[in-house]
């Protein structure tokens, strides 16, 4: 590996690392640039909204118990081939390049389903993965660059500031998730648009997990 490209590996390193900090941050509150507010309860989830004082995208949180292991749940949702079954607005998603032997650190594309009468996004991200000391599972993901996906004119990048999952055991065979997301979808949709609409997709995800992963 030359120095430029161990330079530029470490780069992605570094961010891999950002963005387990900035979910944990977001999570228990030291991310004092997000003020967060207490959105529904519904079916099971809890749901809350960011306002962020560098963005006018807001950020969105939500929390439900899946009944299944956090490590079972966590093997799901950090795999590519899974994407596109639990996100019903993921078309497909592949590893970019892995950053470690273990694959727990590497660059992912994603390409979402368009959405009438939008262009279609597609993410260029690294993606992380840390085991905490009390057992609980954090999966971080941010934008990043990558020679090899440059911008295609069929799509709108979008930008991911940081979005991931904290999964919690709870019990062998039960585990709590919370989902945080902060993103910018960029394109000619009004952020205020998309923030009042923010709410109905994580709740529908979260529900997702209960069915395809939780055992009754």
């Amino acid at each position: 590996m030359s120095s430029m490209d161990k330079s530029q590996t470490n780069h992605y390193l570094d961010l891999a690392d950002q963005s387990i900090f900035e979910i944990l941050a977001k999570d228990d509150g030291s991310d004092k640039t997000t003020t967060w507010s207490h959105v529904k309860d519904t079916d099971g989830v809890s749901v809350d909204r960011g306002i962020n004082a560098h963005s006018p995208w807001n950020a969105i949180k939500a929390t439900t118990t899946v009944h299944c292991s956090a490590n079972d749940l966590a093997s799901k949702l950090n795999d590519p081939q899974q994407m596109h079954i639990f996100d019903e607005m993921t078309d497909n998603c592949r590893i970019i390049e892995a950053l470690n032997p273990a694959e727990t650190k590497t660059i992912r594309y994603v390409q979402a389903k368009p959405v009438f009468p939008t262009t279609a996004r597609d993410f260029l991200v690294v993606t992380s993965e840390q085991r905490l000391e009390d057992g609980s599972i954090v999966i971080g993901t941010k934008s990043v660059e990558h020679d090899s996906v440059p911008v295609s004119k069929h799509f709108v990048r979008a930008h991911t500031h940081v979005s991931g999952y904290i999964i919690r055991p709870l019990t062998p065979t039960s585990c709590s998730v919370t989902l945080i997301v902060h993103m910018d979808l960029g394109g000619y949709m009004p952020a205020y648009v998309i923030n009042l609409l923010s709410v109905a997709s994580p709740i529908q995800l979260l529900k997702r997990f209960r069915v395809l992963y939780g055992r009754a």
